[in-house]
């Protein structure tokens, strides 16, 4: 099972060493884009593969689903995790951290 979160190059070589028989999930994309994958080449492999679009939720359930994380959001019983913050002057910088993985929760733009 390989879950990729990286995409571009990297998600590609990830898919290249997925076993036989194995599973891909395309998840993420900072790496340049989500991973682009042969279908003729993974159903001869045997390879499961899965996208984000396929764990999307229909309408109704999305919105249940908000709504319930923002109560117990306003009632402070979860929070983001907020890594690091930049003003909005080094956008380019905060953009590069992220994309050279190293940034941890979320990353915020101060004006």
């Amino acid at each position: 099972m390989v879950l990729d979160g990286v995409g571009g190059e990297t998600g590609r070589a990830a898919f290249e060493v997925t076993a036989s028989g194995g599973r891909f999930s395309a998840h993420g994309a900072p790496g340049g884009g989500f991973t682009a994958v042969d279908p003729d080449e993974a159903e001869r492999r045997g390879v499961t593969v899965t996208g984000i679009e396929q764990v999307q939720f229909a309408q109704p359930d999305a919105r249940r689903l908000v709504e319930r994380a923002l109560a117990e959001a306003a009632a402070g019983r979860i929070r983001p995790l907020v890594g690091q913050t930049f003003p909005l002057e080094r956008a380019a910088e905060a953009h590069a951290v992220m994309e050279a993985r190293g940034a941890v929760g979320k990353t915020l733009l101060l004006p």
